[in-house]
C-alpha cells in the first residue's frame, strides 16, 4: 500500500498555497493604499514584519495613523493605531460605531450599552480606556486615550473597511 501523496497532488496543493498567500499579500497592500486614500492620501507601505503584532503582510504608515495588515487575515484586518483626533471627531467615529454595531436582541441580553468610551469618561484620565465590542463577552477591542487635547484609538483585529470610515470621519471632522 502506497502512504505517500502522489507528487502531483503534492505539487498542485504547493501551488494552490502559493496562489492563496499571493492573494492575500495583494489584498493587504490594497487595504493599504486603500487607508492611505482613506487619510488624504498621504502615506506609505513598509514590508510585513513578525515583531509588535505578530505576522504582517505589510505596515501602512501616515500622518494620521499607522496600521499592521494581520497576516492571520486574508489581507482584510488590522493592528491600527489612529492618532491626532479631535474631539467632536472621536465622539463622530464613537457615535457611528457604536450604530453600527447596535444590539439587536430581545430583553435579557448581555451587551454593553456604551462599549465605547466617552469624552468625559476620556477626560478623567490621562490612562488609555479600554474599548470594548458592543457584546459583553467578546475580547477587548482596542483602547482610546486623551492627551493634549487630541485623541489616540488604538484598535486590535479591526476590519479594513471599518478602519477606512474611522478615517474618513475624523478627517471630515477635522
Amino acid at each position: 500500500m502506497n502512504t505517500t501523496m502522489p507528487e502531483a497532488s503534492s505539487v498542485s496543493l504547493r501551488m494552490a498555497v502559493e496562489a492563496a498567500r499571493a492573494a492575500a499579500k495583494a489584498a493587504a497592500h490594497t487595504a493599504g493604499l486603500i487607508l492611505i486614500e482613506a487619510a488624504g492620501g498621504r502615506g506609505s507601505i513598509l514590508e510585513g514584519s513578525h515583531e509588535q503584532h505578530g505576522d504582517t503582510w505589510c505596515e501602512v504608515r501616515s500622518p494620521h495613523f499607522t496600521a499592521h495588515i494581520l497576516s492571520e487575515s486574508h489581507g482584510d484586518r488590522a493592528h491600527v493605531t489612529l492618532t491626532g483626533i479631535a474631539p467632536a471627531a472621536y465622539e463622530q467615529m464613537r457615535t457611528w460605531a457604536e450604530d453600527r454595531d447596535d444590539c439587536r436582541h430581545d430583553y435579557g441580553c448581555v451587551c454593553l450599552t456604551d462599549p465605547w468610551p466617552a469624552l468625559p469618561f476620556l477626560s478623567e484620565t490621562t490612562g488609555e480606556r479600554r474599548i470594548d465590542y458592543r457584546r459583553a463577552d467578546e475580547d477587548q477591542r482596542g483602547s482610546a486615550r486623551l492627551a493634549l487635547g487630541r485623541i489616540t484609538v488604538t484598535l486590535f483585529y479591526e476590519p479594513v473597511t471599518v478602519v477606512d470610515t474611522l478615517l474618513r470621519i475624523a478627517r471630515a471632522a477635522a
